[in-house]
């Protein structure tokens, strides 16, 4: 699959001379701060879509999302975790990584069999970063070590995350321009078309870029555990309320494709933030990637 060869390319991408650690920390903040929003502009802005098909989306990848961090909890408590532990494990196990890889994925796979497919996948996105923002702060501020921390500084931590996240203000932006019928200038949107095209590579490159399998076999078992719920437990999961919704099979195959994608990078970043398992994040990212080769490879050939 392009997608894979394009992450494994990121990865080889690493060990030659002129590619080093902090090109790769570059490329990521090139991706995430300016490509991947111009993406979102550029299609939310020009998209035709219904309010009804795209909350259905939304309101299932939450729903999905929950529901497979309920699993991760059952299994934290039975596992008897450390509250550090149980919170990357929590987290690893339910929050995706749809900007980076699930976008991509979906605009190489569907992109070609209906351009509508674009504006529905990339829209349902913007409740998503809401929630996964407002859930991975609840479960780390409930399993991470808050000695030092009071409820205000939390609250201000979340609010500095959600009104500086990039991807939801362009998702917003997007959205505005959309609704209010305004007019983009041609030389601003073909420039916005230009960056977006650019974004699902990068995105892709910079996953690869950002892996690193040092000490993974600490946590192998835990990590190994923690993604097979995130990438196998929660499609299945999804696909369930899916047929309960008797939602459209393009619909559903936008719906498990997010669903099977691998643990954000985002997780890591704020399991540090609250003093949560650094270690096991990472290593979940890890795990959670190699291992959505297999269920995002199942769900696009029987979905093809």
């Amino acid at each position: 699959m392009p997608i894979f060869l394009m992450i494994a390319l990121g990865k080889a991408l690493t060990i030659t001379p002129f590619f080093s650690k902090e090109m790769a920390k570059t490329l990521n903040q090139l991706t995430y701060w300016v490509a991947l929003p111009a993406l979102l502009i550029s299609k939310i802005s020009s998209a035709t879509f219904t309010a009804d098909e795209v909350s259905r989306i939304s309101l299932l990848l939450i729903l999905s999302t929950i529901l497979s961090a309920g699993v991760g909890l059952l299994l934290a408590k039975w596992l008897r975790l450390n509250r550090r532990s149980a919170g990357a494990f929590i987290q690893g196990s339910s929050r995706a990584n749809n900007a980076f890889v699930g976008l991509p994925v979906i605009l190489y796979s569907m992109a070609g069999l209906d351009p509508h497919i674009e504006a529905i996948a990339t829209i349902a996105l913007a409740p998503a970063i809401v929630f996964y923002n407002i859930f991975s702060v609840t479960v780390l501020v409930l399993y991470g070590n808050q000695k030092g921390r009071n409820s205000s500084a939390t609250i201000k931590l979340f609010v500095k995350q959600l009104v500086t996240n990039p991807l939801l203000i362009s998702c917003l932006a997007g959205l505005l321009i959309n609704l209010l019928g305004l007019h983009v200038p041609t030389s601003i949107q073909r420039s916005l078309t230009a960056l977006g095209s650019a974004a699902l590579a990068l995105a892709l490159l910079s996953i690869g870029a950002s892996l690193t399998f040092k000490n993974l076999s600490k946590d192998l078992f835990l990590s190994t555990l923690s993604s097979s719920i995130k990438v196998f437990i929660q499609p299945l999961i999804g696909l369930g309320l899916a047929r309960l919704w008797n939602l459209p099979a393009p619909d559903r195959q936008i719906l498990l494709i997010y669903l099977a994608c691998p643990t954000a990078v985002a997780s890591y970043v704020l399991a540090d933030i609250f003093e949560s398992d650094r270690d096991l994040a990472r290593h979940i990212i890890v795990v959670s990637t190699l291992l959505s080769a297999i269920s995002l490879s199942l769900i696009i050939g029987i979905g093809s």
